[in-house]
């Protein structure tokens, strides 16, 4: 048997200075843009129908219909009424966004508080939807110092 201790050794991994800034103001940036929190995106997700489209769809119900393979039925039944998007023709998921958080408010009040406090908001408050804001509470995050401006020209 041997008896003996071996030696030890260590080693030291470092930064250098050339990635330190650039690697800290990194992660400050990602921290603040982590504040932001969800950006719903209101435009068109799903083209609608063109009108030879429904045409079409409409004249093979009506086909099946005179050789009773089906009973006479409007083809666009259930289908909701598309919207405008700047001239496109389309269905847009923004509506459905804006009633699932008043659901949540409405519902869960505290958690939509906490949840939002969280966030940076249009203004200083999160937006709720239909003109209603919830202020925020607690101090000013480090987003709150007007760093984007607002729509109407104001700071956030």
């Amino acid at each position: 048997m041997s008896g003996g201790k071996g030696g030890s050794q260590t080693s030291q991994v470092s930064i250098p200075d050339w990635v330190q800034g650039p690697a800290s103001r990194n992660l400050e940036r990602a921290e603040s843009l982590a504040r932001v929190g969800y950006v719903p995106y209101y435009g068109g997700s799903v083209a609608a129908f063109t009108p030879m489209q429904e045409q079409a769809m409409q004249s093979t119900a009506n086909a099946a219909a005179a050789f009773g393979l089906a009973p006479q039925m409007n083809a666009m039944a259930g289908m909701p009424q598309s919207q405008d998007f700047n001239g496109v023709q389309g269905y847009g998921t923004g509506q459905m966004f804006e009633q699932a958080l008043s659901d949540l408010a409405a519902n869960q009040p505290r958690q939509f508080a906490a949840f939002n406090n969280q966030f940076i908001g249009p203004r200083p408050a999160c937006f709720l939807g239909q003109g209603a804001f919830l202020h925020r509470a607690g101090p000013a995050g480090p987003m709150d110092g007007g760093f984007f401006p607002s729509i109407d020209g104001g700071q956030f």
